[in-house]
């Protein structure tokens, strides 16, 4: 019902000229030096030529880190990179998106996501803090643990950047961020992060930190386990680049769709489109202009959830006909029967029947 292949959009200011140099390439391969792995060995697995290493003058673009960032952490199995003494196995960053998906909202995800975090590591700090006077949220984060010789700075960009996007595609949209801070000076060789971020840069600051406005807690997250293990999920997409992040990848219809399956699944019978606008915080009439935007209607993305569910278990369940027209909303079998019919051709008996491909 998703596309397994990522949209992936450019982001507001044009990185695709920008280089990262010696400073990037030597500080991200340094844990890994430290642990007795050959930093020529990983480029080259990252199809980047291994010379880049040891110029100076050498440098990489944004397809290339993203390549070199996940080689390294598949590599050392180490999330981290090396930066941090105790390692954070990739399996963990597996249970923290799952926990993170959990939640309804992106505030609900953030304070999920952050707990789990906090709970299993000893040596890095997340926390959540909402100004009440301004509205401004800001999210702080804080390592400890480092191993020496390797650049803190570098771990905290990676850190918020990574984090940044994922944010995004929790719900589907950039956020605009009102102000990114670092703890540390600003590096001689940095490249223009107010252009990676699009927003303020402050360095020599008291938190590592992420500001945005608070009313983005409360958009909803339209991303699930399934989306964390396939190629829509952007930050494991070998091809794409490191500066890419998600923006409005999910299009109205498909966020009605989604929203419909949960209700489905959590047993609403027949949700309706006012049901569906109030979760989006728009109005019916927006809502149906919207899609009509799209071409499509909400009655038909209905239909096409209803049968999707329906096949699904027909396919894979020995419930009754009954039963599975409850779930989807029919209070009478022939009802859903007939409304089978006309989605498929067949009725349900003969659906489940006939012998799988």
């Amino acid at each position: 019902m998703r596309s397994t292949q990522p949209n992936l959009h450019s982001p507001i200011s044009d990185l695709s000229r920008h280089r990262l140099g010696s400073y990037y390439i030597r500080g991200y391969l340094q844990g890994a030096l430290q642990q007795g792995f050959d930093p020529k060995d990983i480029l080259t697995i990252a199809n980047i030529p291994p010379s880049v290493y040891e110029d100076p003058t050498a440098s990489i673009n944004g397809e290339q880190l993203q390549r070199l960032i996940l080689k390294i952490r598949e590599t050392m199995n180490d999330h981290y990179m090396g930066f941090l003494q105790v390692p954070g196995k990739l399996a963990m960053d597996s249970e923290a998106g799952k926990a993170a998906v959990k939640g309804e909202t992106l505030g609900q995800s953030l304070r999920g996501l952050f707990a789990f975090v906090n709970a299993v590591r000893s040596d890095e700090a997340r926390t959540l803090v909402v100004d009440e006077d301004s509205n401004e949220c800001s999210m702080n984060f804080c390592f400890s643990g480092f191993n020496q010789g390797v650049d803190a700075h570098l771990a905290y960009w990676y850190r918020l950047y990574w984090g940044y996007k994922f944010y995004c595609w929790l719900i589907g949209e950039r956020i605009p961020l009102t102000q990114v801070c670092f703890t540390g000076p600003k590096p001689r060789d940095c490249i223009a992060y107010e252009a990676v971020f699009d927003c303020a840069i402050a360095f020599d600051q008291p938190e590592n930190k992420l500001c945005l406005d608070a009313k983005y807690l409360v958009k909803p997250v339209f991303r699930n386990e399934t989306d964390l293990l396939n190629d829509s999920f952007p930050l494991m997409y070998p091809n794409a680049s490191w500066f890419t992040i998600p923006g409005k990848d999910v299009n109205i219809s498909s966020q009605v769709e989604h929203i419909l399956i949960e209700l489905l699944k959590e047993g609403m019978i027949a949700p309706s489109i006012d049901v569906v606008a109030g979760l989006l915080a728009v109005s019916s009439r927006t809502l149906t202009r919207r899609l009509s935007k799209e071409k499509k209607s909400f009655q038909k993305i209905k239909s096409k959830v209803r049968c999707d569910i329906a096949q699904d278990l027909l396919i894979n369940s020995d419930i009754s006909l009954t039963v599975i027209a409850e779930k989807i909303g029919f209070s009478e079998p022939g009802d859903f029967t007939r409304a089978f019919l006309g989605w498929t051709g067949q009725t349900p008996s003969s659906f489940r029947a006939q012998p799988l491909s």
